[in-house]
């Protein structure tokens, strides 16, 4: 295929501070770790992507050190003097080299999909599905799992910025009292906001049986990823005992063929979509077409990524068709610091989709410098 050929790549493994700490079921995290990567043309373009592994490899089995490691000896040499229009045709040479490592080819096929769309004068979006379904996706705002009068604050202070879905984390404490915390939550916050709740599979079908009409009747419309990611069967015998809880699969659902299996065994109601987890952007989008034909909803989940990713992430998110749940694209709202000269747009409790060629950010290398990760 004719265009502009990829000439380089290279990568930078940084370290960026969080605002205040961010726990999953099982750990809290006070930053994260990203790996930049940089793609080169001969026509001169410069596109970018990003390698995130959420909190560290207990999610994906992928670090940022490793996904370093897999792009420099195996899947950059790959992609060299390959066409960076070329998306579908480097996502198969990627996969012929290298076996799942999902996140680390996510990165790089974002490269490949930013340089595409300055080559071409398109935003990414246009690439991925045409004309931008939304300008606009809300946001859902993920909270602390601190203590309840902080998280109520921290909702209050969220809600009044336009945010009208919320995040809860549980799977850290003992049922019954995840359960009181989670209902003194919802009552101190209030009536008129959807409430998710994710124990990132730390349940059993025992546990989660028991919390499916406590949490419907505190109020909670949708639950995230109850289950351990193979359990199919025990989501969907899950799901016939709930009555207005919607059950969303993340860790279920990864690539298109996950989203087909899930959906074989009706073992969920709803489809949190990520392209770092599906294997990039092209994969994330069959992903949501496979649970849109279903009639499932999609999500727009979240690996707390930078400006870089979040922009990525955005990019799919806005050319498909439909996007009832909104979007989780926190990430750039509990850094303390970015890695853009500007970093992606909130309003009102959304995000703005960008609208500029390719991913539509411009990376500060300076900043890249700053928090890049020392030898030790």
């Amino acid at each position: 295929m004719s265009g502009p050929r990829v000439t380089a790549i290279d990568t930078t493994v940084v370290d960026l501070p969080i605002r205040r700490t961010h726990r999953f079921s099982g750990h809290g995290i006070d930053h994260q770790s990203y790996l930049v990567v940089r793609l080169r043309t001969d026509a001169g373009h410069t596109g970018v992507g990003e390698g995130v592994s959420p909190g560290g490899p207990w999610w994906s089995g992928e670090s940022v050190e490793g996904e370093q490691q897999m792009i420099e000896h195996y899947l950059a040499p790959a992609l060299i003097g390959r066409s960076c229009l070329d998306l579908h045709g480097a996502a198969a040479a990627m996969d012929k080299v290298a076996y799942g490592n999902d996140f680390a080819k996510a990165a790089l096929e974002t490269a490949l999909l930013d340089a595409a769309g300055q080559a071409l004068g398109v935003p990414a979006y246009v690439l991925l599905g045409g004309a931008a379904a939304r300008e606009r996706i809300p946001v859902r705002w993920a909270l602390s799992a601190v203590g309840v009068a902080e998280v109520a604050q921290e909702a209050a202070e969220r809600i009044a910025e336009g945010h009208r879905a919320l995040k809860l984390k549980m799977g850290a404490l003992p049922l019954e009292e995840d359960l009181r915390r989670v209902a003194r939550l919802i009552d101190k916050i209030g009536d008129g906001v959807d409430y998710l709740v994710d124990p990132n599979g730390a349940w059993d079908f025992r546990t989660a049986a028991a919390a499916v009409h406590e949490l419907e009747a505190a109020g909670v419309g949708t639950v995230e990823q109850p289950l351990a990611r193979s359990d199919l069967a025990g989501m969907a015998a899950l799901g016939r005992r709930a009555t207005a809880l919607r059950l969303m699969a993340d860790e279920s659902v990864c690539r298109p063929g996950d989203a087909i299996a899930a959906v074989a065994a009706r073992a969920c109601d709803a489809v949190s979509v990520k392209p770092g987890k599906a294997g990039g952007p092209l994969r994330a989008v069959r992903v949501a077409a496979v649970a849109a034909a279903a009639g499932l909803s999609c999500y727009g989940g979240t690996a707390l990524e930078t400006s870089i990713g979040t922009a990525a992430a955005a990019h799919v998110y806005a050319c498909l068709p439909e996007l009832p749940l909104g979007c989780e694209l926190v990430g750039p709202l509990l850094l303390a610091g970015d890695l853009t000269t500007e970093p992606v747009r909130y309003r009102d409790g959304d995000l703005l989709v960008p609208a500029g060629p390719g991913l539509g950010v411009q990376v500060d290398w300076d900043q890249v410098a700053r928090y890049a990760r020392r030898p030790s």
